[in-house]
């Protein structure tokens, strides 16, 4: 196993954050920037409309399947040069996948495994570079994860009109690419250090049994898997709803920009809230309570404007609480970077499996009915089965006790 030493001095505590912020600033931007122009996409290839979910179903089953691997990778390779390749792999997937049908496909695949790498890394970097200050690093990469989202899903419609949607698309590539610019710097400003394979380093022993057999571990992918399940169902399908609610195309993206950006003030405040205190029942009920009445507000958006502005605030601050939550829980519930990859490698495979079938159960179930009421009554009942999964958290204090 290789291993990069940890941040000590000034220089690399700065590089070690900007790497953080960068990472989140890629976790989900080369997806949200696709739901509000699938009108676009889908009239440049002659996509079928039933397809259309799967542009967002196809990253989540490549973080289903290919975060298991990370641990592997990590232990084999060390942090910093996994982290670099997964970047490039998103760099090569962004770019290409707008030339062509195929290219779109094989683009997205690409993008999809390269997010599924940087989503178990995150949590990882953090437990490793900073690991007696997870709630506030958390809180950085969540918050620029936030701020990219916004960004692109707020104005990707209406740049598309004025430099082609493909060039837009293109564009995103420069984030992946300044993010290996840091990562390379952080790795040669550090002194490495080779452990042979059959050593355990002291300070980040190795996991002792499977992951797989820990109730607690299956929780916590339970719920990261409901709260992504949501996430992406609404992230794909919003934009057509508030459509058929009488709102055009422009505003749509703004209003799933508003999402995005909504909860850019709490980003910061509320992993460092999760990480203080004992017991999380009152956080799960919280963010239940805002699903519930945001998706009831989405219901009467054909009623009123505002209704759909009030659905996209409680929404917005429903899902990156919920996020927060999983990925802070991570960290929270294990000891050590290894651990911490492993559980996080785990619930991830598990929890974007399960969270891949939303955004195509939502679009088989418009097609099946026509309207977007039965689609919103399904996300109710999956936020009840998340609520009931979250409590289930605190049942035990870590994944792996002693």
């Amino acid at each position: 196993m290789r291993e990069e030493t940890p941040v000590t001095n000034r220089q690399k505590v700065f590089l070690g954050a900007l790497l953080i912020f960068l990472v989140g600033a890629n976790m989900r931007t080369a997806i949200t920037i696709v739901p509000p122009i699938l009108t676009n996409i889908q009239n440049t290839f002659s996509m079928p409309e039933w397809f259309l979910g799967s542009l967002t179903t196809i990253p989540l089953i490549c973080f289903g399947i290919l975060s298991p691997t990370v641990t592997y990778f990590i232990k084999r390779f060390g942090i910093l040069p996994v982290t670099i390749v997964d970047l490039l792999l998103l760099t090569v997937g962004n770019f290409i996948r707008v030339y062509s049908f195929t290219s779109l496909i094989c683009g997205t695949i690409l993008i999809g495994g390269g997010i599924a790498m940087l989503n178990v890394l995150a949590p990882t970097l953090v437990s490793y570079l900073f690991p007696m200050k997870i709630g506030t690093y958390t809180g950085m990469y969540v918050f620029a994860l936030s701020l990219s989202s916004s960004v692109s899903a707020g104005f990707s419609a209406v740049i598309s009109h004025l430099i082609t949607w493909q060039t837009m698309i293109q564009f995103v590539s420069v984030i992946p690419v300044i993010t290996i610019v840091v990562a390379l710097v952080l790795r040669s400003s550090g002194k490495k250090t080779t452990v042979k394979k059959a050593k355990r380093n002291s300070l980040n022993p190795e996991v002792q049994g499977s992951v797989w057999k820990r109730p607690l571990a299956w929780a916590l992918g339970g719920f990261m898997g409901l709260q992504s399940l949501l996430f992406y169902s609404i992230l794909t399908w919003l934009p057509p709803i508030l459509m058929a609610s009488g709102i055009n195309q422009n505003t749509a993206g703004y209003l799933l920009g508003l999402l995005q950006l909504v909860a850019l003030p709490i980003s910061f405040v509320v992993p460092r809230i999760i990480s203080s205190v004992a017991k999380q029942s009152i956080m799960i009920w919280t963010i239940s309570g805002l699903f519930i009445v945001g998706l009831g507000s989405l219901m009467l958006a054909g009623q009123s404007f505002w209704f759909a502005v009030i659905a996209c605030i409680l929404l917005g601050l429903s899902t990156n609480i919920a996020f927060s939550e999983a990925m802070t829980l991570f960290s929270l519930k294990t000891r050590t970077p290894n651990e911490t990859a492993s559980v996080s490698g785990m619930d991830q495979s598990f929890g974007y499996l399960l969270a891949a079938t939303g955004p195509m159960i939502c679009g088989w179930m418009h097609g099946l009915t026509t309207n977007w009421f039965a689609v919103l009554i399904f996300l109710l009942l999956v936020t009840f089965v998340m609520t009931f999964v979250g409590l289930l958290v605190d049942r035990e204090e870590y994944v792996f006790e002693k």
